[in-house]
């Protein structure tokens, strides 16, 4: 149905509406339709002007859902990105690399939804990748980010059915590198190299 009023109160309204009739349905022994989960749950924003995409990755993670924005106008209210695209360019020493403030604002919104505590109240964190449209269809404004919720008690099954997820995983890993490291180093101080030359009689 086409609502009429704003996104502020819009969409929270629309996925309290769409959460709270699973609830009916799961409380109703006759239904038979698939669990409606919020991770089954994509909210779409094309063209989202200025604030409007902040504002609907923030809805959309209050309720652990996912969410797809394509923004446009991005305004640096605060002013304090604005500047820093400038020294970039210039500390490039080239007229023709450039950093706009869009592609600024984009990226601080994608990294805004990779936070530690985004979603968490939800019980999700996001996996974000951003996207570039065929410019064919959109010239000016083409860059999509992506956001998939999931859940944050999921992980990797490893042997003997132990879960860890990608970033346990990752420390491990460094941690192993770091002991090999380290060991190699100790292992040239106890044993050194005799590098002096060989006097010929």
């Amino acid at each position: 149905r086409y609502r009429h009023e704003g996104l502020r109160t819009g969409l929270r309204d629309e996925l309290n509406c769409m959460l709270s009739k699973q609830k009916i349905a799961d409380n109703h022994e006759r239904n038979s339709s698939p669990p409606l989960f919020p991770t089954n749950i994509l909210v779409v924003a094309c063209h989202a002007c200025q604030h409007l995409t902040d504002e609907t990755l923030e809805i959309a993670s209050e309720y652990g859902v996912n969410v797809a924005v394509m923004p446009c106008c991005q305004k640096d209210h605060d002013g304090w990105w604005k500047g820093l695209t400038k020294r970039l360019v210039k500390s490039n020493n080239t007229e023709s690399t450039s950093l706009s403030i869009g592609t600024v604002m984009d990226l601080l919104a994608a990294g805004k939804m990779l936070g530690w505590q985004t979603g968490s109240s939800a019980g999700v964190r996001y996996r974000v990748k951003m996207k570039l449209m065929d410019e064919g269809i959109s010239p000016h404004q083409n860059r999509m980010i992506l956001c998939r919720a999931e859940s944050r008690e999921s992980g990797r099954k490893l042997q003997g059915g132990k879960e860890e997820s990608p970033k346990v995983l990752a420390h491990e890993k460094l941690t192993r590198a770091y002991r090999r490291a380290h060991r190699q180093s100790k292992n040239e101080v106890e044993s050194p190299v005799n590098t002096s030359e060989k006097r010929v009689p």
